[in-house]
């Protein structure tokens, strides 16, 4: 069994747009956004991180690669296309570690938290409060089991979204059919094989250019 980390990075930031350099390498705090992804895998011992991202996004590729990750090259239509393309030759038994880089959590030990968690359920979800729910797949949780989850929702159920996941690749099939992750993750909750584990209030997400002045202005 290996653990993997898997960071889609193929988007077009239009919301951002326009830009001097690709989103996920944004300066907050100091530090390329994508860099926090990339230093909580690495805290998880992941055997490897993938960064899937575009054959144009060469700034992305380079820094992908001078971080030691793997660059998977494709041009997804969707962020669940894009974590697809980074499951390529996993073994049905292997972990799957899902992240946004253009989010900053913590604690950063919290994929290793989630394996810990994981225990014989399909998929652990890092669950985080955030008053901005409406951009995010908003979670509902019975104790530590999530029994649903609403994927960009006009009317949120909670104040809970996932930000970071492990997953059983075998449960990941069929990822690629679907425009976001959390639409497979619902499903997988409605049989009840998720675990919800929260892991704190801290939570950014660079999105948007409020979002993004906001976690500059907190970082």
């Amino acid at each position: 069994m290996r653990i993997v980390g898997v960071v889609p990075a193929a988007g077009l930031a239009t919301r951002l747009q326009p830009l001097e350099t690709a989103k996920e390498l944004l300066d907050v705090g100091g530090r390329p956004v994508i860099d926090y992804l990339l230093e909580r895998l690495r805290a998880a011992a992941a055997d490897e991180i993938r960064v899937v991202t575009r054959p144009d996004k060469l700034d992305v590729a380079e820094h992908a690669r001078r971080a030691g990750a793997t660059v998977i090259l494709g041009t997804p239509d969707s962020p669940a296309e894009s974590f697809a393309l980074g499951l390529a030759g996993l073994d049905e038994d292997d972990i799957v570690l899902l992240g946004f880089p253009d989010t900053i959590w913590e604690p950063v030990d919290g994929f290793a938290t989630l394996l810990e968690a994981l225990g014989k359920d399909d998929a652990a979800l890092g669950l985080f409060r955030t008053p901005d729910l409406t951009r995010s797949d908003v979670v509902v949780v019975d104790g530590d089991r999530v029994t649903r989850i609403a994927v960009k929702p006009a009317r949120p159920p909670s104040d809970l979204i996932w930000g970071c996941a492990a997953v059983r690749r075998r449960a990941l099939a069929g990822l690629a059919e679907q425009r976001e992750a959390g639409v497979l993750l619902d499903a997988l909750a409605k049989l009840g094989r998720v675990r919800g584990v929260h892991l704190s209030d801290s939570w950014l997400d660079i999105g948007t250019p409020e979002a993004l002045a906001a976690a500059r202005a907190s970082a």
